[in-house]
């Protein structure tokens, strides 16, 4: 059964929310667009969070107050983002952002299969960008999706000089991609797709 995944750009600082879609349900990477903004009749099956920060997070309540009984997962590391817009970063911009959203640790979901069955689920710790900042892997025989928030954007990675960022996890996190043998689609949480093998090969951060 094939999958196929939609971009949806959010607002001024251009972060990106994807969904992936099989045929009878979808999965939601970064909720910070509305749900209006996804044409389908299809239910989601988790909503799932790479990292804190409020522009990823923006539209949690409204997906959750939709969906009340779909699971959201966020890295146990940046599980307090959600209720803190100091550690969400929204305060240092001006406009002070909490959710009320309860979410579950991304631990819970490791191994579970989701699409129908078709897409195996696992993530990556990397941290850097944020301490909880994680690469969510989806996976089928055909397929190879990660999504990489602010850890990874082509030919670039995030920043490390927010509260909660350190540089040398970031390094670390790094070298920790540059130990995977496949490679993936990736969707980052700004900017254009690109591919891991693209990365490691291009971009300047990987030398």
């Amino acid at each position: 059964m094939s999958v196929s995944v939609k971009t949806y750009p959010y607002g001024p600082l251009g972060a990106n929310m994807y969904a992936v879609f099989s045929d009878t349900a979808f999965i939601v990477i970064d909720p910070c667009v509305e749900p209006s903004r996804i044409q389908t009749d299809l239910i989601p099956e988790a909503v799932f969070i790479t990292h804190g920060h409020f522009d990823h997070i923006a539209c949690v309540d409204m997906w959750k107050k939709k969906y009340p009984d779909v699971p959201v997962y966020i890295h146990g590391e940046d599980m307090v983002c959600l209720s803190s817009s100091r550690d969400n970063l929204s305060y240092d911009f001006g406009y002070p952002f909490t959710s009320s959203v309860e979410a579950s640790n991304m631990d819970e979901a490791k191994g579970k299969s989701f699409c129908d069955g078709n897409l195996h689920f696992d993530f990556i710790h990397t941290p850097g960008h944020s301490k909880g900042s994680s690469c969510i892997v989806f996976t089928n025989s055909e397929d190879k999706f990660m999504f990489t928030g602010d850890m990874l954007f082509a030919g670039s990675v995030g920043r490390t000089d927010f509260c909660g960022s350190n540089t040398d996890s970031m390094k670390n996190s790094i070298n920790t991609l540059k130990g995977i043998s496949e490679d993936y689609l990736i969707y980052p949480g700004h900017g254009p797709s690109t591919t891991l093998q693209r990365e490691l090969d291009s971009n300047p951060f990987f030398y």
